[in-house]
Formats: C-alpha cells, sequence, structure tokens
C-alpha cells in the first residue's frame, strides 16, 4: 500500500502533465521553495509566487511541448523522492534527459523541490 505522501505526489504530476498549476501549488505549502540547479536562464530558487513565472518560460521556449513522466515515486512523511523521465522540442529536436525531484513535506503540503537531474550536462542543453 502506498505511503500517503506517494499518492500526494502523483496526484501533483497528474496535474502538471494536464496543464494544472492552480492544482500543483494547492498541494504546496504558503513557503515552498522550489529549487533549480545549473547555470541556465531557469536555475534558481523559486516561491509559491514566482514558480508560475517560470513554468510559462519554459512552457514558451519548448512551444508547450515539455511532458513529464514519473518512473517511480518514493515518499514518508518527511521526504520523497520522484525518477522521472523528461522531454521537449527545442529548434525542432527533440531532447530527453532523466531527473530526480526531491521532495519535504510539512503535514499534507510539499515545501521543498529541488531537481537533481541525471546529467547536469543534458539538463543544461536542454534549457542554456
Amino acid at each position: 500500500m502506498p505511503h500517503p505522501n506517494e499518492d500526494l505526489l502523483a496526484g501533483l504530476y497528474q496535474h502538471f502533465s494536464q496543464g494544472n498549476l492552480a492544482g500543483v501549488l494547492a498541494l504546496c505549502d504558503d513557503a515552498i521553495e522550489f529549487h533549480v540547479p545549473g547555470s541556465s536562464p531557469f536555475s534558481g530558487v523559486y516561491t509559491k509566487d514566482t514558480f508560475p513565472g517560470m513554468v510559462g518560460q519554459i512552457m514558451q521556449i519548448s512551444a508547450g511541448t515539455i511532458g513529464e513522466r514519473p518512473v517511480t515515486i518514493i515518499a514518508n512523511d518527511d521526504h520523497g523522492i520522484a525518477v522521472l523521465d523528461h522531454w521537449l522540442e527545442r529548434d525542432g529536436k527533440r531532447i530527453e534527459y532523466r531527473t530526480d525531484h526531491l521532495w519535504q513535506f510539512n503535514g499534507d503540503k510539499v515545501s521543498r523541490w529541488e531537481e537533481r537531474p541525471g546529467s547536469m550536462a543534458e539538463f543544461e542543453a536542454a534549457w542554456g
């Protein structure tokens, strides 16, 4: 039987796949931080207020082609990890990479998200 936080993350990814950013943010603590690594234009730390703007920019750069599929989701009361396949198109080329999302929980909300790409070079090439 899955941990309730595994179900929470599965629901969050379902919202994202449907373009329902409000549904994603409803599962987030007001003080959440979103951490994007590297040196791309999207690298940095985002808040619940600034995250939607960044998502809008990546949708624009990828012409709405970004997608992700959770491969594995594991969570307990405090932490979770999701292994995902990501894809997008840029300049007529399909780009694919695998990444991990690390999560922290505060009660029944997520309070921290950190992206950890399997290959920083692929991640930077996708978003640089």
